[in-house]
């Protein structure tokens, strides 16, 4: 018995002499799409594709007003703000809605009313820094046909 000690000894003192407090880092990757407060993006520019290459590079004249918002509270407010050239007469000037992120898919929910449906789709983050954001939703489900959309910031608070 008194072995056993002996052998447990050195894990025992190592196990209660930590104390260290764990602090944890609060989760910033959701700041490339919020900022501090809110972060105001436009859409630059769309890309479709075919097995991955891109095949048509345009834009869209009646979403090229529109602006989209994401705002860091814990309520993930999201709006979408159509301009002045509208891209269908259904097309709301503001509509109001939440984002969501799920990191394990890189997937971010929004509403982009210029593809004509107003509830949120689910977009591919391929690729996002503090000023642009590179977004992809499939359109197939064998995912070989794509829209890759570019997106600038305009206003960061």
């Amino acid at each position: 018995m008194k072995k056993l000690f002996y052998l447990l000894l050195p894990a025992l003192i190592t196990f209660s002499g930590c104390t260290e407090e764990v602090t944890p880092t609060p989760y910033t990757y959701t700041k490339f799409f919020t900022g501090e407060n809110s972060k105001t993006w436009k859409l630059k520019i769309l890309e479709e594709t075919l097995d991955g290459k891109v095949i048509d590079r345009f834009t869209i004249s009646c979403a090229a007003d529109d602006r989209y918002i994401f705002f860091a509270e814990t309520g993930h407010a999201f709006q979408a703000i159509t301009g002045n050239n509208r891209c269908s007469t259904e097309e709301q000037g503001l509509i109001e809605d939440v984002w969501t992120f799920n990191n394990a898919s890189a997937t971010l929910t929004m509403v982009l009313p210029f593809f004509g449906v107003f509830s949120p789709l689910p977009f591919i983050v391929r690729d996002v820094d503090k000023n642009g954001m590179v977004l992809e939703i499939f359109l197939d489900q064998e995912n070989t046909n794509s829209y890759r959309i570019h997106l600038d910031v305009v206003d960061e608070d």
